[in-house]
């Protein structure tokens, strides 16, 4: 065998050794980005310490149930910084696990937060003109504690104000339980729930957080904040979907 022929066949293999090596460490880290495990291992419980530490939460205790929620003031507002636990019809269990309740908080249709009738899921508030203007009224309850209510969109927006102007919503996750740990700047601890579609599938559990603003988007729709490891927004879903509520203390 010509020696040329042999020196190019031994070229060949470890040209195909190193390009199978690379490949190799690629895979390895496209794997490690889409595992949380392999990227976030912060304890939920040192993250709690460190909040706790951090920002002093003062705490109320929801008189329908006993459950107490820390609270946290951010620029003019006061937070709560767990999400709703109260145990209502139309509530559900993060990711159908009832024992994710405790840290995740529930899942609740749009109209069960306003605690409004099922059937203006897919109907306009304007077809009760008094209830609409009600809803349309400052501090609007709906099934949040006594003293607190559902966040209209104006002041979900006006939470997102105190976050960088090119932010990803970095500033409102907390550091465990994400892909991508969050800085939690202001101490509002979002963890990602995940939602419920009205056929009763979970998604994102350990991926999102959405929780519901009071406003209606059209007929069927409502606006809800939406937190992934890269984004946050305010967009429109349908009123069905059952996410996350934070309330918000009235003034």
């Amino acid at each position: 065998m010509h020696i040329s022929f042999i020196i190019f066949i031994l070229i060949a293999i470890v040209v195909t050794a190193v390009s199978g090596y690379c490949l190799g460490k690629r895979v390895s880290k496209a794997n490690q980005r889409e595992s949380p495990e392999t990227t976030n291992s912060i304890p939920f419980e040192n993250c709690l310490v460190k909040n706790a530490d951090a920002f002093k939460y003062d705490t109320f205790t929801d008189s329908r149930d006993g459950e107490t929620y820390r609270t946290v003031k951010i620029g003019d507002q006061i937070w709560m910084v767990d999400s709703l636990r109260y145990n209502a019809k139309g509530s559900y269990a993060p990711d159908n696990v009832e024992a994710n309740v405790k840290d995740f908080g529930r899942l609740y249709t749009w109209t069960t937060a306003l605690n409004i009738p099922a059937e203006f899921s897919v109907q306009s508030l304007a077809k009760d003109f008094a209830m609409y203007n009600k809803i349309r009224g400052k501090n609007y309850q709906g099934i949040a504690p006594e003293g607190w209510h559902i966040p209209s969109k104006k002041e979900w927006e006006q939470l997102l104000s105190n976050l960088d102007a090119r932010s990803n919503g970095c500033e409102l996750r907390s550091e465990c339980l994400w892909h991508k740990p969050g800085k939690d700047s202001f101490g509002f601890f979002a963890l990602p729930a995940g939602y419920r579609f009205d056929n009763g599938t979970f998604c994102h559990f350990g991926r999102r957080a959405r929780f519901w603003a009071k406003d209606e988007y059209g007929k069927a729709n409502a606006f809800r904040v939406s937190i992934t490891d890269n984004s946050v927004d305010i967009e429109g879903v349908y009123r069905s979907d059952a996410v996350s509520i934070r309330c918000v203390k009235n003034t």
